[in-house]
């Protein structure tokens, strides 16, 4: 397993390669209809709860055995799920334009960090199997 200072690097950098992506498409002219005006909102929030979910898994698993590491991250992701629609709930009774374009701005970015979480975990699960076996 990696250390937590690697992984929170990695995160870091995915991060930014996100907020990239965003600037990018913003200023185009022909896709600046593709970004919500909030999408550097939720992309910080996104962002954040990244850094701590990450920050939490990857404490409590230097500190639990493997055996429960499988519902750890479950959780996390159950977690993550739940912030998001909590978020978006929040957005959306406060009241904001465009309100299709937001959800859909938010649950890509949801998508890019899940994708990314999953991708770390099969990183670990494999550098794991591989030990024991």
């Amino acid at each position: 397993m990696n250390s937590i200072k690697t992984q929170l690097l990695r995160l870091l950098a995915f991060s930014g390669v996100i907020l990239l992506l965003i600037l990018v498409l913003d200023f185009i002219p022909f896709t600046t209809a593709l970004i919500h005006e909030k999408a550097y909102g939720l992309y910080i929030y996104m962002t954040v709860l990244s850094f701590v979910l990450s920050f939490a898994t990857l404490t409590i698993m230097k500190n639990t055995d493997q055996e429960s590491w499988t519902g750890l991250f479950m959780g996390a992701m159950v977690a993550r799920l739940l912030f998001t629609a909590g978020y978006i709930g929040v957005v959306l009774y406060l009241g904001v334009e465009n309100r299709l374009l937001l959800v859909i701005n938010l649950f890509v970015v949801y998508l890019f960090y899940m994708g990314f979480e999953i991708m770390g975990l099969v990183t670990n699960l494999r550098a794991i199997s591989k030990k024991a076996g």
